[in-house]
């Protein structure tokens, strides 16, 4: 297939930089030709889905001019001349919310525009973000800077509450990217399960996981050894803290692995049993950002009429420097209804009543 060519093209008016109409005659493909087509030039764009180093999103919530009510929104601009795309797209991020990120993955360029051009949009997903300084946008519109879960972006997506194609696209781009990265979707999905009671030796550490874990282990293999102990199953992570809530410096883990009933520890080891448990659980494959995999089982749990009562145990099933795979074990009870004491008191007093009516019928 012939592509068709552009013979010759005339200025009609602009408005800034921000717009330009020009005429084109444009030859076709079989050699007829159109004079007077339309074409329109703006200039090109960014849009970016952010998930921050705990798995959250940052969006807006925001009116435009050209759309009705509210909209979601993620951050987007214009590239100034010459500028390049991801040297845009990391400019705009830092402006307009105050985050930067870790890595960034191009989830394409796109005309808006088959026929009529109108500019290009470059799309990205920014992970591992964390906020670095105050948000300096000079946007004209009022914002409202939100933070949310995977679920409640899916859910959105599905709703059409980002009101904008590039922006439905660079969410829905963004989260088919992550869950082909992220393989426990291709796994089972969250299941109850009953964790084994279990004697472990462990090592307790402060301080970022990404840390905290491997020199948790270096410490207690280095003991095995030195005790000519063999590890009795997958080593283990038992994590007490959520990452959102405390400071990265104070977080506390237990990396662990299962030994035998006469085990003793000493030094910075312990031996200890961990009691069985019910529990919520998933097998995650991907990359070392589980965060995702937490929210899917935290997520589901709740919906099954469950809540977490317990630090969380991942199972590790793979190998150092293999992908990561793990088991993920949330312990759990059955969540019950609140019932307020006013509540509580009419129950009492009809159930009261009751008894009295049937004696008196019989």
């Amino acid at each position: 297939m012939n592509s068709w060519r552009t013979l010759a093209r005339t200025h009609v008016v602009s408005f800034d930089k921000w717009l330009t109409v020009e005429n084109h005659t444009v030859q076709l493909h079989d050699g007829r030709v159109i004079e007077n087509w339309p074409f329109i030039v703006t200039p090109d764009y960014i849009n970016v889905m952010i998930e921050t180093e705990d798995g959250k999103f940052v969006v807006f919530r925001q009116t435009k001019y050209a759309l009705e009510g509210m909209s979601l929104a993620p951050v987007g601009g214009y590239l100034e001349p010459g500028e390049d795309p991801l040297a845009a797209a990391q400019r705009e991020v830092l402006e307009e919310t105050g985050y930067r990120a870790r890595e960034w993955i191009a989830l394409g360029t796109y005309r808006v525009d088959a026929n009529r051009g109108a500019g290009k949009g470059n799309l990205f997903l920014a992970r591992g973000a964390q906020r670095v300084q105050d948000r300096n946008a000079d946007d004209l519109e009022e914002q409202e800077l939100l933070l949310l879960n995977r679920a409640e972006i899916a859910a959105a997506i599905a709703r059409g509450e980002f009101k904008v194609l590039a922006w439905q696209a660079v969410m829905a781009l963004g989260l088919l990217y992550l869950d082909r990265k992220s393989k426990f979707k291709e796994e089972k999905m969250p299941e109850l399960k009953r964790f084994p009671k279990t004697r472990v030796a462990s090592v307790t550490e402060v301080g970022a996981f990404q840390e905290a874990i491997p020199r948790g282990f270096q410490k207690l293999f280095a003991w095995l050894g030195a005790q000519n102990l063999q590890p009795l199953g997958a080593s283990l992570g038992i994590f007490h803290d959520d990452p959102a809530k405390v400071p990265v410096e104070k977080l506390r883990s237990e990396l662990s692995v299962p030994v035998a009933p006469e085990a003793q520890g000493s030094g910075e080891v312990q031996v200890k049993d961990i009691a069985a448990f019910d529990a919520a659980t998933i097998v995650y494959q991907g990359d070392a950002n589980i965060t995702r995999a937490y929210n899917e089982v935290y997520d589901w749990l709740r919906a099954q009429g469950y809540r977490d009562a317990g630090s969380p145990i991942e199972v590790y099933l793979s190998q150092p420097g293999e992908e990561l795979r793990a088991e993920i074990f949330v312990p759990i009870v059955k969540a019950v209804a609140k019932v307020t004491r006013k509540v509580a008191k009419k129950a009492a007093k009809k159930g009261a009543k009751k008894p009295a009516k049937k004696r008196a019928k019989k």
